[in-house]
């Protein structure tokens, strides 16, 4: 399965240098937070993280997730589509992270 990441810097977040902004195709499975079932299909995650030369690291919980539609199974031609739809939802989400995650 193919996954899209790209980084954004950022200097304005507490504990992090980076926002993380990535596309994926999850399966169904259970939330931990809340216990409930996701649909299978496609989502654009926004997290902050800290990035060296070697590793990125993250803190749980302080990223959030948008559905952007239910399918079936992964493809190809569905995933450039999320590629697509995501852009329309990016900033959106940024700023709520961002809200989030803000130094003090």
């Amino acid at each position: 399965m193919e996954n899209y990441k790209k980084y954004i810097e950022r200097n304005d977040l507490k504990n992090a240098t980076h926002l993380e902004v990535s596309v994926s195709y999850r399966k169904v499975g259970v939330t931990y937070s809340n216990g409930k079932t996701m649909p299978r299909g496609y989502y654009l995650t926004i997290t902050p993280v800290t990035q060296t030369e070697k590793f990125v690291s993250f803190t749980m919980f302080t990223g959030q997730s948008y559905f952007l539609f239910e399918t079936k199974r992964f493809s190809v031609k569905q995933f450039a589509k999320a590629i697509e739809m995501s852009k329309d939802y990016e900033e959106e989400l940024i700023t709520v992270v961002v809200a989030k995650n803000k130094v003090a």
